[in-house]
């Protein structure tokens, strides 16, 4: 039986210019995600796992090649990217929901009570401190019903009770369905993935069960990094296969 793609890269490609030259992080990547494959993105700081997770979400274009997706995905995880500084948190959570097609009221309370912002929601997210805005965008991140679900580096946000919180509920929302999550922390993806793959040298390569595919990445001598800390009880039940 075939498996369901859900994103397909196709040749692409990225590069950033600085006074040095252009360096290229994504140098003819073509990959697929398949559903149900809940998988790690290995790589070193610096190799282009935040920008290829921003690509797949559509927060970031590629310089060339094509990237095609063939499900509902999420922007990345508690993107502070995604949220506008001169709007109010509610009027944030308005646009986003929105924008995905989702029913606005539901979405609304739902934020409103997983955040526990109280007033501050209909306050400009300009008067923030970064840990309110970082609960009001994990929130939107799972208050929107998504195919696939994306995760650069950060799984849970908060003071370790929140982040308990913050995990209960992604294990919840992501039961059925596929995660991507871009990281160098070996130890933190386990909880939820299934594969792997690492991005070397600007390609995706050495697709595999994660427990491989992580033993080969840290032979690979790249800096593992600390695994952020997290309540060690909270995982997905039924992680897809």
């Amino acid at each position: 039986m075939d498996k369901k793609i859900v994103v397909s890269l196709r040749d692409v490609r990225k590069g950033f210019r600085s006074k040095k030259g252009t360096r290229h992080v994504l140098d003819g990547v073509s990959f697929d995600f398949a559903a149900g494959e809940n998988v790690a993105i290995f790589g070193a700081n610096g190799s282009g796992k935040s920008t290829l997770v921003r690509m797949i979400s559509g927060m970031e274009l590629p310089d060339s090649g094509r990237i095609h997706r063939h499900a509902v995905i999420s922007y990345p995880l508690a993107f502070a990217g995604a949220i506008s500084s001169n709007m109010t948190g509610r009027d944030n959570v308005r646009f986003v929901a929105r924008v995905y097609g989702c029913d606005v009221g539901e979405v609304e309370r739902f934020v409103y009570e997983f955040s526990e912002l109280g007033r501050a929601y209909d306050l400009p997210v300009a008067t923030y401190a970064n840990s309110m805005r970082a609960r009001l965008s994990y929130g939107i991140s799972m208050a929107l019903v998504c195919d696939v679900y994306v995760v650069d580096e950060m799984l849970a946000v908060g003071d370790m009770a929140f982040k308990r919180k913050c995990l209960e509920v992604f294990a919840e929302r992501t039961r059925g369905a596929t995660i991507l999550m871009a990281s160098s922390a070996t130890t933190t993806v386990r909880r939820f993935c299934t594969h792997a793959v690492i991005l070397r040298d600007g390609r995706l390569v050495d697709f595999g069960p994660l427990p491989e595919v992580a033993e080969r990445f840290t032979q690979d001598g790249a800096p593992v990094a600390k695994a952020e800390p997290l309540p060690d009880d909270v995982t997905q039940e039924e992680p897809q296969s």
